[in-house]
This record gives structure tokens, sequence and C-alpha cells, in this order.
């Protein structure tokens, strides 16, 4: 199950970003790579740019931190 912190969806809305970019990036990440412990960037190429999702991987789902843009996945 994929839960939307507060702080998230308060960016996704200032940012106008769609939930449901950011479950397709979620669902099915191109790149996951770790951040600052216990959070996570997936990533997911939407034409030449990536949406960066920050998740954090719970019991009962994983609950998305923030979400935005950015020009490429940093490996």
């Amino acid at each position: 199950e994929i839960h939307f912190s507060d702080h998230a969806l308060f960016k996704l809305d200032q940012r106008k970003i769609s939930i449901s970019s950011v479950r397709q990036t979620v669902l099915s990440p191109d790149i996951r790579k770790p951040g600052n412990y216990p959070r996570e960037e997936w990533y997911r190429r939407f034409g030449v740019r990536y949406m960066k999702v920050v998740v954090v991987r719970e019991s009962d789902g994983i609950t998305v931190v923030t979400a935005h843009w950015v020009k490429k996945a940093s490996v």
C-alpha cells in the first residue's frame, strides 16, 4: 500500500505533480538508490525528465516523503 505524508501532499500540490505519476514511479521505478536512511530515492523517466520520489519502506507499505522533477537520475 502507498501512503503519502502530509508534507508530500503539500509539495505535490505546490509543484503541480500528479499523484498518478508518483504512484507509477513507486510501482515501477527505473532506478532505486539509498538515500538518508531510512529513506530511499526512486526514479522513473517520463520523457526527458525523471520523477524523483523519496520513500520510506514500512511494515504496512511505502510512505512517500516527497517528490519532484529532476533532469537526470543521480546514480
